[in-house]
């Protein structure tokens, strides 16, 4: 406010100016106040109702501290006024004067107001914007917020009629993962799965499959069949809930439709006896497996199925099929066959192969001087008779068969011989006491032992007579030999295949018809004796060296100190009774070599 001081008449106007400003002032400050605070009621109702109690309170207390501010500045002016009219002189001068100073004064206090103010104002206007800023930042956000509200409430609302849609639609529907039978019905009718039952009734019939993959068919006419369910459609639906479908999502649902089956056994029965696959010649009985050796090597053999058919189980399988409401039966996944009681896999046939394949490692070796050869499983694994018990047991005939078939190979006893004599010729022998000779039954029961038994060993054959070697080609007569060549009244000794002695001798007379006619052949030397003395019929005779070769005629070498010549043809005429007489130095040259079994070799 600025305030011009002149003539003292002008101090009353002036004075009844400063009045109706100041009442100017005041009335305005009162209008204001009054507009402010209706503002306030008004604002305040409004917050309230949106905002809050909070934040209008807020509000409310700055704009009231505005107000007081505002009030004290205009207690202030009113002050300053009064004071100058109640001071004022009475003559112009003096009152020129105080009004000068006191126009200075209001000048001054009303730039120190305007001053004061100004900042005071300008700091109130900043928080009154703050406080509008605030206001339109909640209304913002509460009308987000609202949108958010009104967003969830038509989601929820959407969400809730989508369910109760569904739920209708699965009242009427089966839910996801109903299983009827094994067969997924999820999301099906009633009506689909009643007419599936109805045709499925309908158009019954019952296939059996064999176990040679042909069929046979039985139809509802054939056996008087009625045919009716346990369970409909609506049964299965009644005992689920719609309104529990996502329960369902994740939980598989069975039932079990079966039907109950009306007809006539005795027709089926006879039906069934009709049939090409019971009749008695067309069936097989089952073998068991069995452990068989072939090649010297165990097998497992197979069960044989066969297609054996228990009648009364296969009316039993066909009943319950037909109350099941099955359409086809495949009998070899049934127990209608008969079965083996032993199978391949069974422990009891494993046990018995590795007990067999045990048995046939077995070897045994045979061996005859220079020879030998070997037993094997080969040989005696077809005699195998039993291998369920403790012991495998063998087929003695067959041993001893083997036995049998052994000494004819290799027996050599009485067997003609060739023979390449001294000076290079082949003779024949054909009279032979000499050689190889298997006793067969005491070998038979001793290869029998050795085979239950079931190790691998080496063995000679029991033998009734032997030779002195045994040679591929048969040689049995070997490199050491006495040689007596009967034609020429001689005889050669031969030791490792060189001659080491010969001498002149004396045979078997020839007279009398060859009565002492010392028969060629092949011998041993029985045993040799010093002294003996030779009994015969019609003598009695001491000798020094006695060597035996034929016990059972008693011929054999031995001295003969009583003749004064040997060789020629004394033999002829003059012979001896059928022993070969030698010279006493030549019989104890021979003594001294001979040994029992010492092979002797006589021919003519």
């Amino acid at each position: 406010m600025y305030l011009r001081v002149g003539e003292r008449t002008m101090s009353k106007e002036i004075d009844n100016g400063i009045d109706d400003d100041i009442d100017t002032n005041t009335d305005d400050i009162n209008i204001s106040d009054d507009k402010n605070v209706s503002d306030d009621n008004d604002i305040s109702d409004s917050e309230k109702q949106i905002f809050g109690e909070e934040s209008v309170t807020e509000t409310a207390e700055s704009e009231k501290i505005f107000d007081e501010e505002q009030n004290s500045q205009k207690e202030d002016s009113d002050t300053i006024f009064e004071a100058a009219d109640s001071q004022l002189p009475p003559d112009d001068s003096a009152a020129t004067t105080v009004l000068t100073g006191m126009t200075d004064a209001v000048g001054n206090i009303s730039g120190t107001q305007e001053s004061d103010n100004a900042p005071a104002e300008t700091g109130t206007r900043h928080d009154t914007q703050n406080q509008d800023n605030k206001i339109e930042n909640k209304k913002s956000g509460t009308k987000k917020l609202s949108a958010l509200k009104i967003f969830g409430i038509v989601f929820a609302i959407v969400v809730v009629c989508t369910y109760v849609a569904v739920s209708v639609w699965f009242m009427f529907h089966y839910n996801y993962k109903t299983y009827i039978n094994g067969n997924d019905y999820s999301f099906f009718t009633l009506d689909e799965v009643d007419q599936y039952i109805g045709e499925y009734i309908s158009d019954y019939s019952l296939t059996l499959k064999l176990r040679d993959d042909s069929e046979y068919r039985i139809d509802t006419d054939d056996i008087g069949l009625v045919i009716r369910p346990n369970i409909t459609a609506k049964k299965i639906k009644n005992e689920q809930n719609g309104f529990l479908w996502p329960y369902y999502m994740c939980r598989r649902k069975d039932y079990e439709l079966y039907y109950t089956a009306d007809y006539d056994k005795d027709k089926l029965e006879s039906l069934l006896k009709k049939c090409d696959f019971t009749q008695e010649a067309n069936m097989e009985k089952p073998v068991n497996a069995s452990v068989e050796i072939k090649d010297g090597k165990s097998t497992i053999i197979p069960e044989t199925e066969g297609n054996y058919i228990d009648f009364t189980k296969l009316c039993c399988i066909i009943d319950e099929a037909l109350n099941k409401g099955d359409q086809l039966v495949d009998l070899d996944d049934t127990d209608v066959y008969e079965k083996p009681e032993v199978t391949a896999d069974s422990k009891e046939i494993i046990s018995e192969q590795a007990k067999l394949e045990k048995v046939l490692s077995m070897k045994i070796t045979y061996k005859i001087d220079e020879i030998s050869w070997e037993l094997t499983s080969e040989d005696y694994g077809d005699w195998i008779s039993d291998i369920s018990a403790e012991k495998i047991e063998f087929q003695k005939d067959k041993v001893h068969e083997y036995v049998q078939n052994m000494a004819d190979r290799y027996d050599t006893y009485g067997v003609p011989r060739n023979f390449r004599t001294h000076d290079g010729r082949i003779v024949t022998l054909d009279n032979t006491w000499y050689g190889w000779l298997i006793d067969v039954d005491s070998e038979a029961e001793e290869l029998y032992s050795v085979l239950e038994a079931g190790e691998s060993v080496e063995r000679v054959p029991i033998f009734d007579c032997y030779a002195a070697v045994y040679r591929d080609g048969g040689d049995d007569i070997g490199d050491t030999y006495i040689e007596c060549d009967f034609g020429q009244q001689h005889i050669y000794v031969y030791v490792n295949g060189e001659q080491v002695m010969d001498s002149d001798c004396v045979t078997g007379s020839l007279a009398d018809s060859g009565k002492y006619r010392t028969p060629g052949g092949v011998y041993t030397i029985l045993y040799t004796k010093t002294p003996a003395v030779l009994i015969g019929d019609d003598y009695e005779t001491p000798v020094k060296y006695w060597m035996p070769f034929i016990g059972e005629l008693g011929i054999g070498f031995h001295d003969a100190t009583w003749r004064s010549a040997f060789g020629g043809d004394i033999y002829k005429t003059g012979g001896s009774h059928g022993c070969v007489n030698l010279p006493l130095s030549a019989a104890e040259q021979l003594f001294n070599i001979a040994y029992e079994g010492m092979p002797v070799v006589c021919y003519y």
